[in-house]
């Protein structure tokens, strides 16, 4: 099972921001197929396609949601998980425009389960906490590391030797928050009217917390495109032939330095190069620090599935450099 494969990281010369920004090396990891943390530069038919891709199904809002910004009810989706709790996903949007506000991911027993002492055992709790902290491990792999608060809850000074309570926060930039936390607790008292039940949780949140009119996107004139297809069809050839010093030249400077003849290999391996490729997808769009890069996304010209079972994803920089690569494997249903 293909993940998202990575070949670098896109470092601030002069400040080495710790958030990724672009073309990536190998990784085994599915995350970045399951979840989309660009949130201002991704539409809510884009997160739609993500969850029909997943597999997940979708399911009615009951309650009605009470929105003082302008937002939409959201849109749920539920997705399947082994031992630990199904995931609810909750689309929010503004009416007007479906401008992404938030998404939440949410792992919590009490969406399915209303009885009161429901403690767990201790395989579910510990896969509950991997969760999280798989979770936590790959978004700090993006956007450095987190605020980390831990056992500040009640339910933690009660009991905190068998309790789990953590949260971590990210703000990659001005207008862009995420939050995670976890609380995994066996605990249950019952006093008169209070009742303090067991609790296995995990919340992600992506917020956009921008204000005011977001820096305005130029569009993929045709020229540039034309340039960019005849760069891509090169770099190919040299992945093809496996002359490794060719194809690193059509990677941009901090890529070259980090990038291992190992990591182009399994590269090479992973996408065929016998199939010719179409261009169905491309535009600019804008990295979390401002900057501008251009994405083209290719299928296999004798795929007719839809969505494609195997797509290329190619960014290039300003200087019309390679900064990502991605051969993806899209599935139906991605499993723990």
């Amino acid at each position: 099972m293909l993940g998202i494969y990575k070949l670098g990281t896109i470092l601030k010369e002069n400040r080495m921001k710790k958030l990724i920004i672009g073309i990536l090396f190998f990784s085994t990891s599915v995350y970045a197929q399951e979840f989309n943390f660009e949130i201002h530069n991704t539409k809510l038919t884009e997160y739609l396609k993500m969850e029909e891709r997943l597999g997940s199904e979708r399911i009615p809002t009951t309650s009605n949601y009470v929105s003082f910004g302008g937002e939409a009810q959201p849109i749920k989706f539920l997705r399947k998980e082994k031992i630990i709790p199904d995931l609810t996903a909750y689309y929010f949007f503004k009416k007007t425009d479906s401008t992404m506000s938030y998404v939440l991911y949410e792992w919590d027993v009490s969406n399915f389960e209303k009885q009161d002492n429901n403690q767990k055992s201790e395989i579910f709790q510990k896969a509950l906490i991997a969760k999280y902290t798989a979770l936590k491990k790959h978004i700090s792999q993006n956007f450095g590391q987190p605020v980390v608060k831990r056992n500040y809850s009640n339910i933690s000074q009660l009991d905190s030797i068998n309790t789990f309570v953590e949260s971590s926060t990210w703000k990659p930039n001005d207008s862009t928050e995420i939050e995670m936390y976890a609380t995994v607790s066996n605990y249950y008292e019952r006093k008169g009217a209070m009742t303090i039940n067991p609790t296995h949780r995990i919340r992600l949140y992506i917020k956009n917390q921008s204000k005011g009119r977001e820096k305005e996107v130029p569009k993929l004139d045709d020229k540039k495109l034309s340039d960019l297809e005849i760069i891509k069809t090169d770099f190919f050839k040299a992945l093809k032939a496996k002359d490794l010093p060719k194809s690193k030249s059509f990677l941009s400077d901090l890529i070259r330095e980090k990038v291992t003849d190992g990591q182009i290999n399994m590269l090479i391996d992973n996408i065929n190069f016998d199939k010719e490729t179409k261009l169905v997808y491309s535009g600019i769009q804008m990295g979390l620090d401002g900057s501008m890069f251009t994405l083209l996304q290719y299928k296999y010209s004798d795929d007719n599935s839809n969505p494609p079972s195997e797509i290329i994803k190619l960014t290039f920089d300003d200087k019309n450099k390679v900064v990502g690569i991605q051969p993806i494997k899209l599935q139906k249903k991605i499993n723990d």
